[in-house]
């Protein structure tokens, strides 16, 4: 019988609650994340995780790159990009856009960092 890697929970032991983890561990978990993933689902699971998403810290380095098939994806990457951007208040410092970057796209970043 093979063993879980996850180990399962004592039965005095409650499930954490990831909405009260401090800021600062949540924003270091966060930012391991892509862009899109923020901006698509981990800006939506709580408040807590959400103020994390507005810092703008959290977006001096964003990462857009999408390693899935563009064609099926529904999501409108230029207008995500602009929000990341929008979210770093001048302080961005590294984007790696992929597949999706036009002329408007750049000037509007140029715009936003300059």
């Amino acid at each position: 019988m093979a063993s879980s890697s996850v180990p399962s929970l004592m039965k005095d032991e409650e499930p954490r609650n990831w909405a009260e983890l401090p800021s600062e561990l949540t924003f270091s978990i966060l930012n391991r994340l892509g862009a899109i993933d923020i901006l698509e689902n981990a800006q939506k699971v709580c408040t807590s995780w959400r103020r994390v998403t507005k810092d703008p810290l959290m977006w001096r380095k964003i990462d857009m790159h999408y390693l899935g098939d563009m064609r099926s994806m529904i999501y409108d990457f230029e207008s995500m990009c602009r929000q990341a951007v929008d979210r770093s208040q001048g302080g961005l410092v590294e984007i790696d856009i992929w597949h999706f970057g036009t002329d408007d796209l750049l000037n509007y970043i140029a715009d936003r960092i300059l």
